[in-house]
């Protein structure tokens, strides 16, 4: 009963993930006409004015919760039934500690995000955004989120194609390609903003 169950919110988490990376991958596309001003200003503006915008935060905050409460089940299943402790470990291994404070800062750095975006005047998100990366503190902090949620996105993508079967250098080194191609998508705005805008 417990194999099954385990089986269902495996599924259930990376479904609600794939949800969250299409929408990254999205959100990466949109963010990169920042440097046509005309054409992000455009865009913002009508997603920002319209119900779009609570669509897609609905849904993101729904696959959130579900990829989060599946990954806490999973995380509890796994616990209860590892009686000891390995001894001894063939790869370097992360401490839990220190994953589960890389995945409090991520959840801190999507809420502070989210919080921010809707901060922003609808009608003027350009000035809104160099504004914010004008700081450094918020330039670091918007890398550090970046880099966390990078390794946790290469990380969950290295497990569903082991699970698939797919486990030659081919696909890891696509999927390593893929989540920093993405992350610097993500990157080039701010540190653009800071570094190069006057």
């Amino acid at each position: 009963m417990i194999k099954p169950l385990l089986q269902l919110q495996k599924r259930t988490m990376a479904l609600a993930g794939m949800v969250m990376a299409v929408y990254l991958i999205f959100h990466m596309l949109t963010n990169l006409t920042f440097f046509t001003e005309t054409s992000f200003s455009a865009f913002y503006y009508w997603y920002n004015d319209g119900v779009a915008r609570w669509l897609v935060l609905f849904t993101m905050i729904m696959a959130i919760a579900i990829h989060v409460k599946a990954a806490v089940r999973i995380r509890k299943v796994n616990a209860k039934a590892r009686v000891t402790d390995y001894t001894k470990h063939d790869k370097f291994k992360i401490p839990a500690l220190m994953v589960t404070a890389s995945i409090v800062f991520l959840l801190t750095f999507i809420v502070v995000h989210i919080f921010q975006t809707l901060l922003f005047d609808a009608t003027d998100t350009f000035n809104e955004l160099t504004l914010l990366f004008k700081s450094i503190w918020m330039v670091l902090f918007y890398l550090a989120g970046l880099f966390v949620l990078m390794m946790h996105l290469q990380h969950s993508l290295a497990n569903v194609l082991q699970t698939l079967g797919k486990t030659s250098i081919t696909y890891h080194s696509l999927v390593w390609a893929g989540t920093l191609l993405l992350m610097g998508g993500f990157a080039s705005i701010p540190l653009y903003i800071y570094f190069v805008m006057p």
